[in-house]
């Protein structure tokens, strides 16, 4: 699951548009996460999955506005983390990295012609595996991202542009197996 901790500004026609904000719905995917241990307890791990679909509504001042359009996003991170208790079947871990935003295709709504730029920002992560065999395991994980887009459109006719501040946060669990 993705939540948004959303906050935007907008300009129309140049001038800024008092009040004017975003709501996305929490989304959900499937993800993989591939790591590999560059020593006992440090790894490296990517994590990515299927780009969700992000519904934006006017939220403020813009909320008679309904759906501002929708986007289909690739959120993805690098992370570096530390895993503690390699030896145990409960092993709980913490890491921090990079996070990208990749704006796969976006979708009008009451914006036309909405475009939104991909972006680099950071993550940090938390997270356990509890191992059921000495293969396979279980493991929950939320990582918080600071990622931000800028959109641009039209709205009745006008250019209007938008600061997005995302700010995800994903929760996952699932099936690990080591190789």
């Amino acid at each position: 699951m993705v939540t948004q901790d959303e906050n935007a500004t907008f300009t129309m026609g140049g001038a800024p548009v008092p009040g004017a904000n975003v709501k996305i719905n929490p989304t959900y995917t499937l993800e993989a996460q591939l790591g590999y241990f560059v020593t006992n307890n440090v790894a490296i791990a990517f994590t990515g999955g299927l780009p969700p679909t992000a519904r934006v509504h006017g939220d403020g001042s813009v909320a008679a506005l309904g759906t501002l359009g929708q986007a289909v996003f690739g959120p993805m991170t690098l992370t570096g983390r530390y895993q503690f208790n390699r030896d145990g079947k409960f092993q709980p871990y913490v890491g921090a990295g990079l996070a990208y935003l990749h704006i796969f295709k976006t979708k009008d709504g009451a914006v036309s012609d909405l475009k939104a730029k991909d972006n680099l920002g950071e993550a940090v992560e938390a997270g356990a595996d509890y191992w059921i065999t000495p293969k396979t395991g279980v493991y929950f994980d939320a990582k918080q991202t600071w990622l931000k887009t800028t959109t641009t459109g039209f709205l009745f006719g006008a250019p209007v542009v938008g600061k997005v501040r995302l700010n995800p946060e994903a929760y996952s669990f699932g099936v690990v197996h080591r190789f």
